[in-house]
């Protein structure tokens, strides 16, 4: 508890100028945290070579595991949707390739100038099994939404030129 100064009537307001004392604190010790602690390789389990287990990423994912769509339409942040960049994570790079050869495929067997409503689905479906040959990360993504998602940004932005 803080010891106070003996109260006196003053002409100025004294609390702005009392001094009080605190008694020091206890230092704690933190406790000892396993990320900053240094195992031997012989309590390792994982030292063996020749049971280490092959990476994640050259597994098959079966399809319960596929990385399912956003929440919301694409490109309509506004309204709750999401931005196809962020929502992959994908290097820039490998993201505008992806997309233009999609949109190369789309101008190839789609009619540009009509929306993805009207566009004629076998051609459609042709365009999805085009692209995941050639990116076959696309197969990671639950019912190949990613070049959906592409192929509607690119006929929306196509027919709005046109019109």
């Amino acid at each position: 508890m803080p010891k106070a100064t003996k109260w006196r009537y003053c002409r100025h307001f004294k609390p702005l100028t009392i001094h009080c004392e605190f008694p020091p604190e206890r230092s704690y010790t933190p406790p000892p945290l396993t990320q900053h602690r240094v195992f031997s390789r012989a309590s390792d389990p994982s030292s063996d070579a020749a049971e280490r287990p092959t990476p994640a990423a050259l597994l098959p994912i079966p399809l319960s595991e596929k990385i399912p769509k956003p929440r919301g339409e694409v490109s309509r942040i506004s309204r709750g949707g999401y931005n196809l960049q962020e929502a992959l994570g994908w290097p820039a790079s490998e993201y505008e390739e992806t997309r233009a050869f999609v949109s190369q495929l789309a101008r190839e067997y789609l009619k540009v100038n009509k929306s993805w409503r009207l566009q004629a689905q076998p051609k459609v479906a042709l365009v999805y099994a085009e692209a995941q040959k050639r990116y076959p990360i696309l197969e990671r993504y639950d019912g190949g939404w990613v070049v959906g998602d592409m192929l509607r940004i690119f006929l929306k932005n196509s027919c709005s030129r046109d019109t």
